[in-house]
């Protein structure tokens, strides 16, 4: 059996409640074995009712978001030599683990590497890959799965006929949906709603306290765009944020109709979605998939013009002027295919000019709709190495940057749009971000400028020193230069320069 288990999900799925199962198990003395754990749990014994009421002395639970510190986990490696006090095994139950620093993880290494042999550590963590694999690869892993939205449905159900609660059906959907998959949520949601309905749940309620309140408006919207019909996608547009939907909230709106209107193109009906939704949903879905996922493209990149807008909803009509306008740009498919079949016609009549001059306007066709972004990256030249991305800096007047470069960073790769490095002690780790960024506007391509622990080769400063002490040596060591030195022996060469480049 392993000595330590490691729980991950996303919030709200059970990991906590899991994790005191597990000490349960480890711990139940129903059948009367008190040496070996076991896999049907009674809830009667001592230990279980312990357990269950929080009170059970050899069960520790420490939440490590308020415990980050290297201190509290040494709390726990110096309690772990002691034996139970009247248990199987010492469980320690570690909650929000990602949250330890790098020293805390450190310190408990070693305990989770030669553990005693009554404690068994169980950690929960929403945040996966910010455990260190050292600690990773010495627990049992486990990976809580979201909740299905039928199973979630279900046991809302239960819950609401057990404490009687009425309900309309798509009122329980719309808050399964909400909690994407997370059990704590939907029940805070759950009591929220019934709250507000008092014990009478709406679905316009459900719909205006999840902020969805007028959904088949954003439907038609989206319709509307799909037919370019923009005046009257704006006046829509306008009506919904008159009901107090914000603008970012009606761009993901139509990011999910466009997310289930993909699916419904592909797989023809979505168990997870209402009868009546389904049937919006089909219809426009019809439109044909490549047109759909133009407006996926579309407004993905709105969500990040909106967060930078100086105004929201003018960055939102923005946003619906380029979907109406989207619909007008040509499928590459159709595009292909008119292509071949005019060339083909031309062929058959020996009439290739006319083949030329309809493919050409056909290309000047497609080149309205090219993004103009493309136009700006052809004539620039990437650094292949880390000394030509040093020189851009200077070119492109960036001294600051390259002086703090030069002086504090160490190498440790180099590939184009990817480098890995070192700072030195102290240094500010924005230098990542300034240099990501300014190498993202001098090329307009995405660069990822990476922190590492790992040595790397000497700062452009100190290998420049190096050089020069090198350099020194020689000099030193010419007969000329030495006889000087022998008649001023404190004499030093603070500089050398090459006679070319006076």
């Amino acid at each position: 059996m392993a000595h330590a288990f490691l729980l991950t999900g996303i919030r709200g799925v059970g990991k906590t409640t899991t994790a005191r199962i597990i000490a349960k198990a480890l711990n139940c003395v129903s059948d009367g074995n008190k040496k070996e754990p076991t896999f049907e749990i009674c809830n009667k014994c001592s230990p279980c009712k312990s357990i269950n009421n929080g009170n059970f002395l050899d069960v520790i639970e420490v939440d490590a978001a308020s415990r980050t510190g290297v201190d509290g986990i040494r709390e726990i490696i110096d309690s772990v030599m002691y034996s139970p006090n009247n248990a199987r095994y010492k469980v320690y139950i570690i909650d929000e683990v990602h949250m330890l620093s790098n020293a805390a993880f450190n310190a408990l290494l070693k305990t989770l590497e030669e553990p005693p042999q009554n404690v068994k550590f169980i950690f929960a963590t929403t945040e996966i890959k910010k455990i260190p694999a050292t600690i990773i690869s010495r627990c049992q892993k486990f990976d809580l799965q979201r909740v299905d939205i039928e199973t979630l449905t279900n046991h809302l159900n239960r819950i609401c006929k057990a404490e009687n609660i009425s309900y309309e059906n798509d009122s329980i959907y719309q808050i399964c949906k909400a909690s994407e998959g997370s059990v704590r949520d939907a029940l805070s949601l759950l009591d929220q709603a019934a709250s507000l309905c008092q014990d009478n749940i709406k679905d316009e309620i459900v719909l205006s306290m999840l902020g969805l309140n007028g959904y088949e408006k954003n439907l038609e919207l989206f319709e509307l765009c799909l037919l370019n019909k923009c005046e009257e996608a704006l006046k829509v547009y306008d009506d919904i944020l008159q009901n107090g939907i914000q603008p970012v909230q009606i761009i993901s709106n139509l990011l999910e109709i466009s997310h289930l209107a993909s699916r419904v193109n592909i797989i023809k009906f979505d168990p997870n979605i209402t009868e009546a939704l389904q049937v919006s949903i089909s219809k426009i879905s019809s439109h044909g998939l490549p047109k759909i996922v133009k407006f996926w493209q579309i407004l993905i990149k709105s969500v990040e013009e909106l967060r930078y807008a100086p105004n929201e909803q003018q960055a939102g009509s923005m946003a619906i002027i380029k979907l109406c306008y989207g619909s007008l740009m040509p499928d590459p498919s159709e595009f292909l295919e008119k292509i071949s079949n005019q060339t083909k016609n031309n062929l058959n009549n020996n009439n290739t000019n006319n083949v030329k001059s309809n493919i050409e306007n056909d290309l000047k066709e497609v080149k309205r709709f090219e993004s103009p972004e493309n136009d700006e990256t052809k004539n620039i030249d990437f650094p292949k190495t880390f000394e030509e991305v040093l020189n851009l800096l200077l070119v492109h007047k960036e001294a600051l940057l390259h002086a703090q470069i030069i002086n504090n960073v160490h190498l440790i790769s180099f590939s184009e749009g990817l480098i890995k490095i070192r700072l030195k002690d102290n240094t500010d780790t924005e230098i990542l971000k300034k240099l990501s960024s300014t190498l993202e506007n001098i090329t307009k391509t995405k660069w990822l400028v990476s922190q590492s622990e790992e040595e790397g080769e000497k700062t452009i400063v100190e290998k420049q020193n190096s050089e020069l002490d090198k350099n020194k040596e020689q000099i030193k060591s010419n007969p000329h230069f030495a006889e000087v030195f022998k008649h001023f022996p404190q004499a030093e060469i603070t500089s050398i320069e090459d006679k070319d480049s006076s």
